[in-house]
């Protein structure tokens, strides 16, 4: 068996919908793709493999927020709090 499935939304069945969209807390639109994967949990890095693994985290994210021009400090510090609110379940 597969530990990873993708659909388009359109193509699910009525109820396999209403599964996603209660799991969700909201109503799917029709051009979505719902991505499921199954994996088993382990435990967290420690030692040196925990400050490679931060230290690449860190660099992606330099490499990343490099590609940003023109946005300023504030407008940066309002996107992450957005972020860190939704992954946080405080949406607004």
């Amino acid at each position: 068996m597969p530990d990873h499935s993708a659909h388009e939304a359109n193509d699910l069945a009525g109820d396999e919908r209403v599964i996603v969209e209660r799991w969700l807390g909201r109503a799917l639109s029709g051009d979505e793709t719902i991505s499921v994967h199954a994996y088993r949990p382990h435990l967290a890095p420690v030692g040196d493999e925990r400050e490679t693994l931060r230290h690449d985290i860190v660099s992606q994210a330099r490499e990343i927020g490099s590609r940003a021009t023109d946005v300023s400090e504030q407008e940066l510090n309002a996107l992450l709090d957005e972020a860190f609110d939704v992954t946080r379940g405080k949406r607004k």
